[in-house]
């Protein structure tokens, strides 16, 4: 992502600050999305300097629909000026294809079932057909030491669904001497092997702070690279882990009601189609 702020000339500016806060998505009307904890929730906030009026950072969108963009600009000499963004991510068609294949299947199911338990009263047969589910599973791990050298992270308590609070600082004689410094910061899912955030050789004087979700539970290493001019770069590094949590009631009973509706619809036309063939011997 780019952000570029003009003046009213329309040039860059050349020095400010910029507030940033990412909202995902609301609420689907029927369908869930890939984390329904994190529909309508704030996703990032964090405070960039501008370089010749432009800030860029990457980010890997969790999970489909419009998302909210709030841009805070302050310039050295006090004015201030605010934008709303909107934008839209699409659902990977590949899921949709999943979906349809998944749906297929489960009338597939229904309908052998219906053919098998003819005989069965209806509300077993539903009952017996559809004992396939999987119910996900919470996990909470604690974080693992961190490799400072020459600076310090700091992450608070990871779990989805809430923004966490992370903060590098310069450590030792670099505190003292509060120098500017370009900052690059990366957070990567271990399990997955994405990259969820960047942060490319940004001007900092001092620490950078930010609050940013973990949108998905599981392990996370947090990478910072701090380089000044006249020195080696050093490099801090970190291993955390989110809290995952449980769909809310609210994801879960559309998509459980849609896809018994489809085993119901199989099963229906499974036990149709074998009473057709018994009348049709009989006539």
């Amino acid at each position: 992502m780019s952000l570029l702020v003009t003046g009213s000339d329309g040039r860059p500016i050349s020095q400010g600050t910029v507030d940033i806060r990412l909202d995902a998505p609301r609420p689907g009307a029927f369908f869930s999305t890939d984390f329904p904890w994190v529909e309508g929730s704030r996703l990032q906030e964090m405070r960039l300097n501008l370089r010749q009026g432009r800030t860029n950072w990457k980010y890997l969108f969790p999970i489909r629909g419009e998302y909210r963009l709030s841009v805070d600009v302050e310039t050295p000499d006090g004015k201030k000026t605010s934008r709303r963004f909107t934008f839209t991510i699409r659902e990977h068609r590949g899921k949709w294809l999943l979906l349809a294949v998944f749906s297929a299947a489960l009338l597939g199911v229904g309908f052998v079932a219906g053919r098998v338990f003819t005989g069965v009263p209806v509300g077993t047969a539903i009952v017996l057909a559809c004992g396939l589910f999987l119910l996900p599973a919470a996990f909470s791990a604690g974080d693992e030491p961190s490799n400072d050298d020459g600076g310090v992270l700091e992450i608070g308590a990871a779990t989805v669904g809430t923004p966490a609070p992370v903060r590098w600082h310069p450590s030792g004689a670099d505190v003292r001497d509060n120098p500017i410094q370009a900052l690059s910061l990366k957070i990567v899912h271990l399990e997955e092997g994405k990259t969820a955030f960047e942060l490319e050789r940004v001007p900092v004087a001092g620490d950078f702070a930010m609050k940013f979700q973990f949108t998905d539970g599981g392990e996370y290493r947090v990478d910072a690279l701090a380089e000044e001019a006249g020195k080696p770069a050093r490099r801090s590094e970190k291993i955390i882990s989110a809290t995952a949590l449980e769909p809310p009631t609210r994801a879960m009973i559309p998509a459980f009601a849609y896809f018994i509706g489809l085993v119901a619809l199989g099963l229906g036309a499974g036990r149709w189609s074998t009473r057709r063939v018994r009348t049709s011997r009989v006539e």
